[in-house]
């Protein structure tokens, strides 16, 4: 029976450790909106539509979207459009809990009345490393949606932890799967499992003939 309680132990101890690691609380990230000077207001509003599909992947419990974050942080909200720094940004983040914060600021620069270009910029703030990554943006309004696909890749896409983390039942199921499947391994082998030999039996470890 020694044989087999030191493969078992370590099992479960990876059991136990890996269940602890992927049942812990998800990266929470803040969308505290976008702000975008001369324009009419159904293109701002439009593009921060635009801006929040960005997240739509992201688990309900993961994201506060602007609606949110402006009931929790609003004057906090209203001093980042004043000042896009990471003291605002972080600010917000200590408001929401947040683990990352997004905002952006923008203006329509085009020379043409009849199109609308969009320039400025949309951050992603660590609050952990305190520290702010900057995606300029400079295309023409109908081109947008394009663009909001490259800053989700970049920026959202490639926070890791962003992922759904395993429940604790998915967990158990691996390793309960992995307990079997060594518990078959050690018998075919000739592992005594199930009882030890007392010497006087005539009982020994199993062999071919």
């Amino acid at each position: 029976m020694k044989n087999i309680i030191r493969p078992i132990s370590i099992l479960l101890i990876h059991a136990m450790a890996m269940a602890q690691l992927s049942t812990g609380k998800p990266t929470v990230l803040a969308f505290a909106g976008i702000q975008v000077e001369d324009v009419e207001p159904w293109v701002e509003e439009e593009l921060q539509k635009k801006m929040e599909k960005i997240f739509e992947d992201i688990d309900d419990d993961m994201i506060i979207l602007p609606a949110s974050v402006q009931s929790q942080a609003g004057v906090q909200v209203d001093s980042l459009f004043l000042d896009m720094n990471d003291a605002a940004f972080q600010r917000i983040a200590d408001e929401t809990g947040a683990k990352y914060v997004f905002g952006g600021q923008f203006k329509n620069v085009s020379p043409d009345d009849r199109r609308i270009m969009i320039q400025g910029d949309f951050y992603r703030y660590n609050a952990l490393l305190k520290s702010s990554f900057r995606y300029e943006v400079l295309k023409y309004y109908e081109r947008m949606n394009d663009e909001t696909k490259v800053i989700k890749i970049q920026l959202v896409d490639s926070i890791p932890a962003t992922a759904k983390p395993a429940s604790l039942k998915q967990v158990a199921m691996v390793f309960g799967s992995i307990f079997l499947v060594g518990i078959l391994f050690m018998s075919i082998t000739g592992t005594k499992v199930w009882g030890e030999s007392s010497g006087d039996d005539g009982g020994g470890i199993p062999t071919e003939t």
